[in-house]
């Protein structure tokens, strides 16, 4: 078995990228620390379980690599003579760069009399996205001539900028710097000619006076131009872009004889986007992928201490790494020492908030064609799991369900929790929840915490990404906040201390309940769905009878009743039913729909046999029933009651929820009683598609169609649309 080669780091800002590469690798032991006796210093000695050294002649004599990771003499530390005293030792070495070319031939020169290996770790080079560019940029230059080079670069990253040259060209020689102009701007401006290709840089000469490194506008943004289009690495994070070049061709008609083109200029896509394109957080490159490229330097000097014959290959690397630092001198003596920039004080912009503005602005129907079947599904996992971890977090605030491999009975976790009698089978739909979605295990004897527990912070942090994810792409910003409101006011809403239907109508306004049951993407789309369906019944037939049952806010009965009127079918109505049981809808209806002479409105509780024989058997046309049957006590009686008022050839249309839904279950749920239909044998607040179908089979209904189907983008949200007629 090969030993591990023994590792010593020097210095410990930047060289925490090392001590974390290190500490991810099994080739190398950490074998100290050479540093100055700073608290951070120790404080890493102690998380990288390791010792401190403060002075060279404390270190072990056994040694293979050191990571010189402090200021070289060009930055007016000590690196350079700390790297030379080392490989006097014996001991092979890794400088991180920028190193004055002088001192590089210093260096190689000591290595070569100790017979030591030393090389320069540049971590940016062997980052992923680099990699790519410059493997897909020799291969285009191998079939074109490079006309042009452009680069954005802040300067604290300047030698990397010249390494990358080196891997992208070999030679560099010959260059010259052409002009130059230098202000205290963001960015000055550079020219350069190198090897006969004409390079135009734009260099944030800029250091912030508190964190010198906190203010960079960006790393690299490197363009290489060819005939045929130009090669971008976007940024040093990625991605790699191909951009072809637009040609017109010489035709006489533009862009009338473009129709039939096939070429290849003008068929290709304008945007090319290489992979890896892993869209990675800065949280992740800093922790994950920039230890991985610092690893690959450690590997690359190790790869040469074990094969003495690779002297030409470190020979080869000393000139390229000599001559981009002699490039990287020029550049910066043209430029000048940086500007100290002061960086005002102010809040990190979010541009999830931008997002939201802009979504705010962008009409629902646009919306409605930017989602994707992916994108809808991973918002309702996100949402689902913030639900379910909010009512976790709610029942642990009560001292229960807060210890993992503890055994938690049902009444003693009732017992914990002010909860109102009225309520009590909301928390058995709660556990039942969380027990199907793994959160807790269901035992004989109880039930067993299955997830981690959760900070009020964590929980707060997971409803922000929530609203960012959500808010004017699927549901109104308002609407968000309602369910939010929910999540914070679970005990109060338990307790009966707050009242679901305060924050529903919130001083007595509509506005949130409008927007829940008309402003979402699924209620547009249902709606919609659902008025398409009724124009096409009421084309076909004339005095239309139409009967809503618990039209509430007439979300639905808006939308409807635009239709009949954009299509001139309202001749064709002999009577628009609004019904509900709350006189305050009646009333809020009538004046909104107060100039349309064929609407009538009655207050009417479906689940009251005398209010229903208010209506005449077999009269009706069509029946609507949008979001109100989940509220009845048993599906199965409303639905023959509904029957008997339908025409042998009526339709019913229902939207529902579909299955239990996790958003209503620290919402509405509270507004609702417990049922006595198949939603009592499985403690759900609402019918699955299944149930749903067996009980129209039940009643003698027939299901023509479910809207949307599986194969729908929408599908994921759990609404839907059953169109129902007789048998």
């Amino acid at each position: 078995m090969t030993r591990k080669l023994r590792v010593l780091v020097c210095g410990t800002r930047f060289g925490q990228f090392y001590l974390e590469a290190i500490k991810n690798s099994h080739q190398y032991e950490l074998v100290g620390i050479l540093a100055q006796g700073s608290q951070r210093s120790h404080t890493c000695t102690g998380v990288y379980e390791t010792d401190l050294y403060g002075d060279i002649k404390d270190i072990p004599k056994d040694i293979d690599i050191a990571c010189i990771v402090v200021p070289t003499s060009i930055m007016g530390g000590s690196g350079t003579e700390l790297a030379i005293a080392l490989m006097e030792k014996g001991i092979h070495v890794l400088i991180e760069q920028p190193v004055h070319y002088q001192n590089l031939i210093e260096c190689y020169r000591v290595a070569r009399q100790y017979n030591v290996k030393f090389v320069v770790g540049d971590l940016y080079v062997n980052l992923p996205y680099v990699k790519k560019f410059i493997g897909i940029a020799q291969k285009i230059m191998e079939k074109e001539d490079l006309l042009y080079l452009n680069v954005d670069m802040a300067t604290q990253v300047s030698f990397p900028l010249a390494h990358i040259l080196t891997k992208l060209f070999g030679n560099l020689q010959p260059w010259s710097v052409k002009n130059t102009i230098l202000d205290n701007i963001p960015f000055q401006m550079l020219s350069l000619m190198i090897k006969g290709v004409p390079t135009t840089i734009r260099a944030q000469n800029q250091v912030e006076v508190v964190v010198s490194d906190s203010y960079m506008h960006l790393m690299h943004q490197i363009t290489l131009g060819f005939d045929s289009g130009k090669l971008t690495l976007f940024d040093t994070n990625g991605p790699v872009v191909w951009t072809p070049r637009m040609q017109i061709p010489n035709t006489t008609l533009v862009p009338r004889d473009l129709e039939q083109e096939t070429s290849h200029s003008l068929t290709t896509p304008v945007i090319e986007v290489f992979e890896p394109n892993n869209n990675a957080t800065y949280k992740e490159i800093l922790t994950m992928i920039w230890p991985s490229a610092i690893l690959k330097d450690i590997e690359r000097l190790s790869h040469l201490i074990t094969n003495d014959s690779n002297a030409i290959e470190m020979r080869r690397e000393g000139q390229h790494i000599i001559q981009a630092a002699q490039l990287w001198s020029d550049i910066t003596s043209a430029l000048g020492y940086p500007n100290d920039y002061k960086r005002k004080d102010h809040q990190f912009l979010t541009i999830e908030e931008v997002k939201v503005q802009l979504s705010k602005e962008t009409p629902i129907d646009v919306r409605y064609e930017q989602l994707t079947v992916d994108s809808v599904q991973h918002a309702v996992m996100k949402f689902n799991e913030v639900c379910l971890k909010s009512i976790l977090f709610e029942l642990q605030k009560n001292s229960t369900l807060n210890t993992k491999g503890k055994v938690y009975r049902f009444d003693e976790i009732l017992r914990s929790i002010k909860i109102a009698e009225n309520f009590q089978f909301v928390l058995q739909r709660w556990l039942t929840a969380l027990v199907n979605h793994g959160y807790i295990i269901c035992l004989n004897t109880g039930y067993v915490l299955n997830y981690p527990v959760r900070t009020s912070e964590e929980l707060k942090r997971d409803w922000g990404e929530i609203k960012s994810l959500w808010s004017y792409r699927l549901i109104p910003e308002k609407v968000m906040d309602y369910f939010y409101s929910h999540a914070q006011l679970l005990g109060d809403l338990l307790s009966g201390k707050q009242s679901a239907v305060q924050l529903l109508f919130q001083n007595g306004e509509q506005d949130i309940a409008t927007q829940l049951y008309k402003d979402t993407i699924i209620a547009h789309y249902l709606n919609n769905e659902v008025s398409d369906i009724v124009v096409d019944k009421v084309a076909m037939n004339n005095e239309v009878q139409l009967l809503e049952i618990g039209a509430g806010t007439g979300a639905t009965s808006t939308v409807v009743i635009d239709s009949i009127i954009k299509n001139h079918l309202q001749k064709k109505i002999k009577r628009y039913l609004f019904s509900d049981i709350s006189n305050y809808f009646i009333n809020e209806a009538k004046k909104t729909f107060k100039n349309i002479n064929w609407m009538d409105y009655m207050k009417l509780d479906i689940e009251n046999d005398k209010d229903m024989s208010c209506i005449e058997n077999g009269s009706q046309d069509i029946i609507l029933a949008a979001g109100v049957l989940n509220n009845v006590q048993n599906t199965r009686e409303v639905l023959l009651r509904l029957k008997l008022l339908l025409k042998n050839d009526g339709i019913v249309l229902i939207t529902e929820a579909d299955g239990e839904s996790l958003q209503m279950l620290i919402s509405q749920v509270f507004m609702m009683k417990p049922a006595n239909d198949l939603r009592e044998k499985t403690s759900s607040t609402f019918l699955t598609t299944s149930q749903w179908l067996e009980i129209f089979s039940e009643v003698g209904f027939k299901c023509n169609s479910i809207q949307p189907d599986k194969a729908h983008k929408l599908y994921p949200l759990g609404q839907r649309l059953f169109v129902l007629e007789k048998i």
